[in-house]
């Protein structure tokens, strides 16, 4: 989608079982950003964000995992389901860089709630691919 004000384009993202899903770049003649939507590491993503200005990408913080899926009963299923199928901080980084990318915005984090989880530790595992600057999003948060 294409008018005077913004140019929309979208590219399929790897988020199985859901089928299919998206990314969307949004080109605005100031600025570009990038919403990954759910996805797991891919390549379509970097090429639809390669140069962007911001990328909001979905992040998945590992070490907390276990502590996510020991409140549920089938916790060994569900973490297997998440770690296929959702992106690490550290490696939404790796496509914040491999896309050059100015700004990384870390978006529908998982786990949410997790107390133990500081922004710090968000940005720190980003970090260790991207040199540009990380956020760590919040609901209502504008940039």
């Amino acid at each position: 989608m294409q008018d005077e004000n913004v140019k929309v384009t979208a590219t399929l993202v790897d988020h199985p079982p859901v089928v299919p899903a998206f990314a969307y770049r949004f080109d605005a003649p100031d600025r570009s950003i990038v919403i990954s939507g759910d996805t797991r590491p891919c390549e379509n993503l970097v090429k639809l964000a390669h140069g962007a200005d911001v990328l909001v990408h979905s992040a998945l913080y590992v070490p907390a995992v276990d502590r996510l899926v020991a409140r549920v009963p089938n916790a060994q299923d569900l973490k297997a389901s998440i770690l296929a199928h959702q992106t690490s901080a550290e490696d939404a980084g790796r496509i914040a860089q491999a896309a050059g990318v100015k700004t990384l915005v870390l978006s529908h984090l998982v786990p949410a709630d997790d107390a133990e989880v500081t922004d710090q530790m968000w940005s720190d595992a980003a970090r260790v691919h991207f040199r540009g600057t990380i956020i760590v999003g919040k609901d209502l948060l504008e940039i």
